[in-house]
């Protein structure tokens, strides 16, 4: 039996030499795997220098918590998703791992195959059922919803208690209006940017639509065409009430004067709410200098719907990294987009965030909720080229009828 013993020690031995030599390899083999030199760096295109901040800061911070090189590239939008074709098909990868796009960028990326599909469950969940119907291209959802642009209606609760409920109200108000002491620096009852065909788009959506829930289905676009034009006459006689000059106008022009007190209601996008905000950060206006509610309807009979545009956040493919891809899609439009707002003055998409962007929060989730979003459809791709020119002659005098059935023929020329 003694004699015994020495060799089960020899044997226990070996065998702990093994289970060390094993555990040291695994460590090793571990360690190698998170090693940000032996991970492919990841590579972001964006075509919006607004975002650039953003996007570097985010990629700063998400760099040192997935241990992954991470570059930011502003681009050209021209010929954009060629390019990421191009470079993503070479021989030698060397397109973006993924790429910040427009709503109506997804379907050209979708057909080009250069979008993996994303969690659907997870995307409603967090940023919402709209943004998820803006990010699904048949029947997948293409992308992660980013940020998004809509149009509010602004007002001065110094001047009216509430907002209207319809355009004619505000031309109730402008046609009884007298100066006190109050409103003595009222220049102005309602102003918007009538050369943005985004706050146009009200005048006629509550009538259109734009391709189905999901905005990639050619055969349910459609233009009530009866109810557009008496929309586009009102909307016409509009410039004889607030003689808004198209050539000059301007979205900064128009928040200027109503934070000035020289407005009393203004349609406004995200960038100009964004002002108002700062103003308010700086102290040049007081907190409550503006209240925001969704937009009215034209009338009692014609109904308004807004337009909303919701950029989101594709992975390509053909990343060699796409884990760590996944991963900082979650950076960039969920973790830090707490500071989109004040940083790069977009609204974030993300529906889960400690703290609202906005006063107007609330108000611009529902605006956005309503609003028709932009189609995927490429054959739409410059439609709003066209329809900024058709709504311009119509603001200038032309025959509103006439326009939009040119529009319309047109419309239906490029679908067929």
């Amino acid at each position: 039996m003694s004699k015994r013993i020495p060799g089960i020690l020899a044997v226990i031995v070996v065998i702990f030499l093994l289970m060390e030599m094993t555990f040291q390899t695994r460590q090793q083999e571990n360690k190698e795997a998170v090693e940000p030199e032996n991970v492919s760096p990841l590579l972001v295109w964006y075509t919006d220098p607004d975002i650039q901040t953003y996007m570097e800061e985010t990629a700063a911070e998400a760099s040192k918590s997935l241990g992954v090189e991470i570059q930011t590239e502003l681009v050209s939008e021209v010929d954009y998703m060629e390019n990421i074709s191009e470079k993503s098909m070479a021989e030698e990868m060397t397109g973006p791992d993924l790429y910040v796009a427009a709503t109506s960028q997804l379907g050209k990326a979708a057909q080009a195959g250069l979008a993996l599909p994303a969690e659907q469950s997870q995307i409603e969940k967090t940023y919402g059922e709209k943004a998820l119907h803006a990010v699904i291209y048949n029947g997948n959802a293409v992308a992660v919803p980013f940020y998004v642009e809509t149009s509010v209606l602004l007002y001065n609760p110094a001047y009216v208690e509430s907002a209207p409920q319809t355009i004619d109200e505000i031309l109730n108000y402008a046609e009884n209006f007298e100066t006190n002491e109050t409103t003595e620096a009222v220049e102005n009852i309602f102003n918007w940017n009538v050369a943005d065909v985004i706050e146009d788009y009200m005048f006629m959506g509550g009538y259109t639509n734009l391709g189905g829930e999901d905005g990639d289905r050619k055969d349910e676009v459609m233009l009530d065409l009866d109810q557009i034009n008496a929309c586009m006459a009102y909307y016409q006689n509009l410039n004889s009430f607030f003689a808004i000059d198209a050539d000059t106008i301007t979205s900064d022009a128009i928040m200027q004067d109503f934070l000035a007190g020289k407005t009393v209601y203004v349609i406004a996008n995200e960038s100009m709410l964004s002002q108002a905000d700062q103003a308010i950060r700086e102290g040049k206006v007081s907190e409550g200098f503006y209240s925001a509610a969704v937009l009215p309807d034209l009338t009692e009979e014609l109904i308004s719907r807004g337009l909303s545009v919701t950029t989101s956040v594709v992975v390509n493919p053909y990343s060699q990294n796409q884990d760590a891809a996944w991963e900082l899609v979650s950076w960039i439009t969920e973790k830090c987009t707490g500071s989109l707002y004040e940083n790069a003055g977009k609204l974030p998409a993300c529906r889960t965030l400690a703290e609202a962007p906005t006063p107007a929060w609330e108000t611009v989730c529902e605006a956005y909720d309503q609003a028709a979003e932009v189609p995927k459809l490429m054959e739409l791709s410059d439609l709003w080229l066209n329809l900024e020119l058709t709504l311009a002659d119509i603001w200038r005098g032309e025959d509103p009828s006439e326009q939009m059935q040119a529009f319309s023929e047109e419309l239906i020329q490029r679908l067929d």
